[in-house]
């Protein structure tokens, strides 16, 4: 804005007008003087065309407007700024009683109005002052008992005791009479006031906002107390006394003993608060035995705050501080996003801190009577845990839900590295990549998702979630009927544990086990053939080896060829129980097996639903053991058959020179013979 020179001058004043009332700082004004609308009023007020008045006021963020009397009091002012400050208040009481007052109770000002106007006016300021005063207290935060306004201009000596500086009349009785109605009221505003107000109305407070509470009630009532043990009120009450008003016995002082009393057992809980909301997340839980501990210690202690409704409050205060938490650490926007391991690890953490937290909850409520001593009665947390964990209970279920999510994402989304061989096996895989891409639509879908899974007023999460698992079910089905097509295209028990290790964590989906279960037996009867193959194969070689006809091992000697022989047999017996231990769906199938071997007579199946029967398992065991014991003592017999002539041999041949002449060659031979050359083998062999 171009200014001429007298202008500037008065821009100027302006500005340092603005800078003394409002306190306005300069980047406040240097935004105000370069908006175009606010030099027009400021050139049209100098000018003088609309109006000789302006007003400056400031809005919300300290910014500085300016208008005549109608910005000033109406829409705009309302839009500007919504409420008074402390500053405003104190300002607005300040000119009351410094400018208002001054100029209404002025006698000389009173000169020329009537007897009636005068008590109008004089009963409207004393209102008014009223008014002013309680909304003072209420932006500072506390509650201010407002006085008479001869008795707040009076000087110290004209309320001393059995001054009758003002007479008594009906006037003045009842003036006092409204003000302790008013005091009364406010008073009991105070009194009743709940910490867990917040809670009724839908909030969701930690146990700080406990803390601060009961810290400014007593901070309040010691005001209020403070106030009325004053000279100035007691002066009051001493008319009230000598007027034999009513009002003087039921006025009563203001108690403060339960705000102490639980303000002083509530503060060890402020470091225990300020730990939990500094400590890591996973490392939580470690920091909830103490804080049980200091709930027991203040229920027992505190003559106040033993109350199951008190309680209630603060550990619902606490289950919202571990689930904000549990917020903070997951990042709901974000949790879909991550890597699956780590969601789903960070998901099961939240659970276990959650359940954590119940869980010592039961412990230490079991634990109350021991926090007593013997001569006092006990009172017992006899409320309903519902109250306390209602929201963590909601909070649990569906980080429940998240984790079922990702446990079906973790075993869907690695379909893409399932391939089944051979042509039969081609067909099977282009089913299960058709099934892939429809899954990974799904993810897709759920990753890009905007709600928060944790808002229990919004049940969007609730129906993907349903949407999901229906899906999933149905992949469950079509997945179940490609390994059961796949199984019965197997040729033989090899083939069938590269089948199962390819779908590996998918036979432990239920629906898919479920399916799967009649293939069990099929199973069993593989592994039984293969043991009896086994059988008989040793059968066949032990009676070949009886006849001396037994094909050995290439270029061994007779004993270490019986034993390799041996060791293969074994290896291969022993690498099907192998793959049957390495399949996680299968391991309590194998187990069942060692049960029957070590508890024979004994139960082992409890449910009719289990694949495989007793007596089945029982007899593949038996013919198991049999055979690697036949295996063993086939071994042993054999060994302890060489090692009764090894020694014999070896002293007689090794008593010989190391060399011979051959006499017709003319030629040195190392003296070695045949058999000392063959035990020699066999050694270096089993080794």
């Amino acid at each position: 804005m171009e200014k001429q020179p007298h202008l500037k001058d008065l821009i100027d004043f302006l500005r340092e007008q603005a800078f003394c009332a409002l306190r306005v700082k300069t980047d406040k004004w240097n935004r105000f003087i370069g908006a175009e609308e606010n030099q027009k009023i400021l050139l049209d007020f100098l000018d003088n065309i609309w109006t000789n008045r302006l007003f400056f006021f400031t809005g919300p963020g300290g910014t500085l407007h300016a208008g005549d009397a109608e910005v000033f009091s109406g829409k705009q002012m309302k839009k500007r700024g919504r409420g008074l400050g402390r500053m405003s208040v104190r300002g607005l009481f300040s000119f009351y009683m410094q400018v208002l007052v001054c100029v209404l109770s002025n006698g000389l000002n009173q000169k020329y109005w009537t007897p009636v106007v005068c008590e109008d006016i004089l009963r409207h300021l004393e209102r008014l002052r009223r008014q002013v005063v309680t909304l003072r207290g209420q932006a500072e935060g506390r509650t201010l008992l407002p006085l008479p306004l001869y008795v707040e201009r009076a000087q110290p000596q004209d309320i001393l005791p059995g001054s009758a500086r003002w007479p008594l009349d009906h006037g003045l009785v009842y003036s006092i009479e409204t003000l302790i109605v008013q005091w009364s009221g406010q008073i009991w505003n105070v009194l009743k006031k709940d910490s867990g107000a917040l809670l009724l109305q839908g909030d969701h407070p930690g146990p700080t906002v406990e803390l601060q509470f009961w810290a400014t009630q007593r901070e309040n009532l010691l005001g209020i107390q403070s106030q009325i043990q004053s000279s100035k009120v007691q002066h009051i009450m001493e008319i009230l006394e000598r007027a034999k008003s009513s009002y003087y016995l039921a006025f009563k002082d203001v108690s403060v003993m339960e705000a102490e009393d639980i303000d002083l057992y509530l503060r060890p809980l402020r470091r225990l608060i300020s730990n939990l909301e500094e400590k890591s997340f996973p490392k939580m839980d470690t920091l909830l035995p103490p804080l049980f501990h200091t709930l027991c210690l203040i229920w027992t202690h505190s003559q106040y705050y033993c109350t199951p409704r008190r309680m209630v409050v603060l550990l619902q205060e606490f289950c919202n501080l571990i689930i904000e938490k549990v917020v903070a650490y997951l990042i709901p926007e974000q949790l879909f996003k991550m890597e699956i391991e780590e969601g789903m690890e960070r998901v099961q953490i939240c659970i276990s801190v959650l359940r954590t937290f119940k869980e010592l909850f039961h412990i230490y409520r079991q634990q109350i009577p021991s926090y007593y001593k013997e001569a006092q009665s006990v009172k017992s947390w006899d409320f309903s845990e519902t109250l306390v964990f209602k929201r963590s209970d909601g909070i649990i279920e569906r980080l429940q839900m998240i984790e079922d999510i990702f446990a079906t994402a973790l075993d869907f989304l690695h379909l893409e590295k399932l391939e089944l061989g051979e042509t039969r096996g081609r067909i099977l895989s282009e089913m299960v990549y058709s099934m892939n891409e429809e899954f990974h639509d799904q993810w897709r879908t759920l990753r890009e998702s905007k709600y928060n899974p944790f808002d229990n007023t919004n049940d969007d999460f609730v129906r993907h979630y349903k949407l999901f698992m229906e899906h999933s079910k149905d992949l469950d089905e079509r997945l179940g009927t490609v390994l059961n097509l796949a199984f019965h295209h197997t040729k033989n028990l090899q083939s069938v544990f590269k089948l199962l290790k390819i779908f590996d964590t998918l036979l432990e989906r239920p629906r898919i086990n479920q399916l799967f279960a009649p293939n069990y037996k099929i199973l069993l009867t593989m592994f039984t053939e293969e043991v009896n193959s086994c059988k008989y194969t040793m059968i066949f070689f032990l009676l070949q080896l009886q006849a001396d006809c037994a094909v050995l091992g290439k270029n061994m000697p007779k004993v270490a060829g019986n034993l390799k022989w041996s060791q293969e047999l074994r290896s291969r017996i022993l690498q099907n129980r192998n793959n049957l231990c390495q399949m996680a769906h299968l391991y309590e199938f194998f187990f069942v097996f060692v049960l029957t071997l070590n508890s024979r007579g004994q139960t082992l199946f409890h449910r009719s639903s289990r694949p495989l029967e007793c007596a089945e398992a029982d007899n593949v065991v038996q013919k198991y053991e049999h055979l690697l014991e036949r295996l063993k003592q086939h071994d042993e017999e054999l060994f302890t058959g060489w090692t009764q002539g090894v020694e014999e041999i070896c002293e007689k041949h090794l008593q010989e020179p190391l060399l011979t002449l051959d006499t017709d060659m003319g030629l040195y031979q190392v003296n070695f013979s045949f058999a000392v050359r063959t035990d020699k083998k066999s050694s270096s062999l089993k080794r």
